[in-house]
């Protein structure tokens, strides 16, 4: 082999070899790239994407509940202190109880089925120098109910009967009323007469020519004789006697066990024959006033 033959075999070992051993630009084909889908915008393209996984704080609201102060009772005796719509009974004497009744009372006039201890009326809340004792007057009065009416039973001693008055002159005779104030917790502390404030009054007539009837005094927007109320009396040997079945929705009221009420239950009295005047009126509360339901007492619906 000669030289020249054996320098050309050298040169191209040379060259196999560095071209093994090296990797020069162009020599792989590239990676591809692949361009992102757009979202919505080209910008999207270039956006970063972050991801939270912080939880949004919790703001805690505070409760707040309101109280009332405890009002001032006639005479300047503070009354309890309670939240709103908790007032339900005023603190002039007792409280009246009507008890519920299974079955409905005989509306004949005559007491002799009601039983028990019955709530006086005594006490001259207007005329007093006109009155002069239980016997003039005073009587003794009965409460019940059922889901149609409030009943009511009262034996009256009355040394003289007079009742030449009727219609929204009733009570210048001898008859009966009621104030009820439907609405106890709401107005407790009004010395005003409201629209939830009922005055109703009862004739037993005059067993003769004037019958038995029943008068709404106020509301004055309501005003007027009821001729749903059935009202019955008769005389007795020291007075007369008188029962009344009273429907609710009198009073605009839908009743439940436990009800409480602003309640007076008061009589009146004419001694002059041939007269129509209210001479003395005599209450089961003695601070009654017509005007002022604070000075009225409790019923409670047993």
């Amino acid at each position: 082999m000669t030289r020249r033959l054996i320098q050309r075999i050298l040169l191209m070992l040379v060259l196999a070899a560095t071209a093994a051993g090296c990797t020069l630009p162009g020599a792989a084909l590239p990676t591809p790239f692949t361009f992102p889908t757009p979202n919505l915008t080209l910008t999207a393209i270039f956006a970063p994407t972050a991801t939270s996984t912080e939880a949004p704080p919790t703001v805690e609201i505070p409760t707040i509940t309101p109280t009332v102060p405890a009002p001032t009772l006639p005479g300047g005796t503070p009354g309890a202190t309670a939240t709103t719509g908790a007032y339900t009974s005023r603190p002039n004497g007792s409280p009246v109880t009507a008890g519920f009744m299974a079955a409905a009372p005989t509306i004949d006039g005559s007491t002799a089925e009601w039983t028990g201890t019955g709530n006086a009326a005594d006490r001259a809340t207007y005329g007093a120098s006109n009155w002069t004792g239980t016997s003039d007057l005073s009587a003794t009065y009965f409460l019940g109910w059922d889901t149609n009416y409030l009943y009511l039973a009262v034996r009256v001693r009355d040394e003289r009967f007079v009742q030449a008055a009727s219609g929204r002159y009733l009570y210048r005779g001898d008859s009966v009323e009621m104030l009820l104030d439907v609405n106890l917790a709401t107005d407790y502390t009004s010395t005003t007469l409201s629209s939830d404030d009922y005055q109703l009054g009862l004739s037993p007539g005059n067993f003769a020519s004037l019958s038995t009837e029943a008068y709404l005094w106020f509301p004055a927007a309501s005003e007027g004789a009821r001729t749903a109320v059935a009202v019955r009396s008769r005389t007795t040997t020291d007075g007369y006697e008188l029962e009344a079945s009273i429907p609710w929705n009198v009073f605009g009221v839908v009743p439940s066990d436990g009800s409480r009420f602003g309640f007076a239950f008061s009589v009146s009295d004419n001694d002059a024959p041939s007269t129509t005047t209210q001479q003395s009126l005599i209450s089961g509360v003695s601070t009654r006033r017509l005007s002022n339901p604070t000075t009225w007492g409790t019923l409670i619906l047993d």
